[in-house]
């Protein structure tokens, strides 16, 4: 007969290899898993390649407002990809071009600190390429902005770029929109309400430029019988070729004496 006892005892042994060897497994998998990560954190993740939708900044101090705000929101819905300091300023070197490029290469070339820091790496920046004449500049040109042969869409963006390097008030920025629009986009705004704001303006102009898109196509259609010919010259022929006059029938005999009078004894005789 079996002892209970001892076939108990073999059972908590073999109980006891199985957890231990799941332990190690599982150790195993932790150490291999802590491993990968650090070789996918210190490889291409750094210096991610530039997206389509990130702007190229050449050392425009105009646009560089524009440039790091793209990089924000960029950054900000990418979180995991973007986690460290040095992700981030491999990035913005990357999407560098032109003198921009050129003042950031020695950086790299020296492995500057800075490269590790994106807050430091940003005051560098801004000192390099930040200007304090450029809210004066953005005014002036404000002043004399002109849709010129740009859709109202393109017209908004640049418009909007510029403002945003200013302090004036939504007041100016309504006249200075309307007055820089084009003549017939301004002819056809007299018949709006106007506008209460800058947005507003905006999506008018828009509306505007739409309609007097669709009315142009409109025309083109209606002309395009009379432009190709073959309309006119056929309503030109039937209607519009003045018709021969009928011939003049010759003129009878006896409409003679109605003419010269009755003949003479002699004509009669002769």
């Amino acid at each position: 007969m079996e002892d209970p006892q001892g076939e108990a005892s073999e059972n908590a042994q073999a109980i006891l290899q199985t957890v231990q060897q799941q332990a190690q497994e599982l150790q195993q998998l932790w150490e291999e898993n802590t491993a990968l990560r650090q070789v996918l954190s210190s490889r291409s993740m750094d210096i991610p390649p530039v997206s389509a939708t990130t702007p190229r900044y050449s050392g425009d101090p105009l646009k560089m407002k524009e440039f790091l705000d793209a990089l924000t929101v960029f950054f900000a819905f990418r979180p995991l990809q973007f986690s460290s300091d040095k992700a981030k300023v491999g990035y913005l070197i990357s999407a560098l071009s032109g003198p921009a490029l050129a003042w950031a290469t020695p950086l790299i070339s020296a492995e500057d600190p800075v490269l590790a820091n994106y807050s430091a790496f940003l005051t560098l920046f801004k000192q390099m390429f930040e200007r304090p004449g450029v809210e004066a500049a953005a005014e002036e040109v404000l002043c004399d902005i002109q849709q010129g042969n740009q859709n109202v869409l393109q017209h908004i963006t640049r418009f909007k770029q510029l403002a945003a390097e200013t302090s004036w008030v939504e007041r100016t920025f309504i006249t200075l929109f309307r007055r820089g629009l084009r003549e017939e986009i301004k002819d056809e705004l007299v018949h709006s309400s106007p506008a209460c704001s800058l947005k507003d303006l905006m999506d008018q102009s828009m509306n505007i430029e739409y309609r007097l898109r669709e009315r142009k196509m409109e025309r083109r259609r209606t002309l395009a019988p009379y432009q190709s010919g073959t309309f006119r010259a056929s309503s030109w022929q039937k209607e519009d070729i003045p018709s021969k006059a009928p011939p003049t029938p010759p003129e009878e005999p006896m409409q003679i004496d109605l003419v010269r009078g009755p003949l003479t004894e002699s004509e009669r005789e002769e």
